[in-house]
């Protein structure tokens, strides 16, 4: 198996001449130094003109994937984004950076949302889409109590009460109601989410000017058109938010069937490697690596599709 993934990587590599990458986890500093070691060329395994990366992740940290894209952008003429199956939220802000996306049938990017390292939880994130739409839902279902408070003040009474009187008592019914409720809601979590959700936003825009594949919208679109981080966006709604979208062509995909799992499920640790190069690392590298990611890839491919 390691031969022939090797062999139809090096085959994508020579159709496009691009240098051929996986990401498939989590999007975190770490992986961004595990790419940037194999953005070093050598005399064996140069950089090609072109990068193409196959990513598979749930999302993860907005700031180091503007620094995936950024590098890739730097080191590439074309960049392009491979999604064989799930990009998410970091994972959409990386292919913001793309000059071209690839998605196969099955394959889903999300909203541009970010998650956050959730206070006294060791290792879990919440999504930064959560606390604002919590407020947002409270806000219209003060605005329907009121309404609705107001409205039947107005009924009962047979228009004895004015509509100056009956919006008093409203608003002083739906403030005791609802007051509670918002006391739950802290100002600094909503506006540390505020904050994060615009720097996502704020990456976006300068990744997508740089990358030149997306319409004028596209980046509010992906902060705020979308409930939830898990919100799918599949190829056919993709080719709304970028110009140019397609299904990877046939030679890389049977490169992402002989992958199998290591691209289909968001690896855990996760597999950062450059799948066309030839041979074995240079000396330095081979220390620092240590046939980890190799390793990695082989299980995840063996493993059931």
């Amino acid at each position: 198996m390691t031969e022939q993934y090797k062999t139809a990587a090096r085959e994508v590599a020579n159709e496009f001449d691009a240098s051929i990458f996986l990401y498939s986890g989590s999007i975190d500093d770490n992986g961004f130094a595990q790419l940037l070691t194999f953005m070093q060329p050598s005399f064996s395994n140069p950089l090609r003109a072109n990068s193409i990366l196959i990513l598979t992740t749930h999302g993860g940290d907005p700031n180091a994937a503007y620094k995936i894209a950024r590098l890739l952008q730097k080191t590439s003429q074309d960049f392009i984004v491979c999604v064989p199956a799930i990009c998410k939220s970091a994972g959409t802000l990386i292919a913001l950076g793309a000059t071209e996306l690839w998605m196969q049938g099955i394959a889903e990017i999300g909203p541009l949302d970010v998650q956050l390292i959730q206070r006294d939880e060791i290792g879990q994130r919440r999504s930064g889409l959560v606390g604002r739409a919590a407020f947002d839902g409270l806000s219209d279902e003060a605005f329907h109590t009121f309404e609705k408070i107001m409205l039947a003040i107005k009924a009962k009474s047979f228009g004895t009460i004015s509509f100056e009187t009956a919006s008093r008592i409203a608003a002083n019914i739906t403030s005791a109601v609802m007051a509670p409720i918002y006391a739950q809601i802290s100002p600094d979590s909503l506006g540390n989410d505020l904050r994060d959700l615009n720097i996502a936003k704020a990456y976006g825009d300068r990744l997508a000017g740089l990358g030149g594949n997306t319409v004028p919208d596209c980046v509010l679109r992906l902060v705020s058109s979308y409930p939830s981080h898990d919100f799918i966006i599949d190829r056919e709604e993709a080719e709304s938010l970028f110009i140019r979208v397609r299904e990877p062509p046939d030679s890389v995909a049977a490169l992402v069937r002989l992958l199998r799992r290591a691209v289909y499920v968001e690896q855990e640790p996760a597999i950062i490697t450059r799948l066309d190069q030839e041979g074995e690392h240079d000396s330095e590298d081979s220390e620092e690596h240590d046939g980890t990611e190799g390793a990695q890839l082989v299980a995840g491919c063996e493993g059931p599709g």
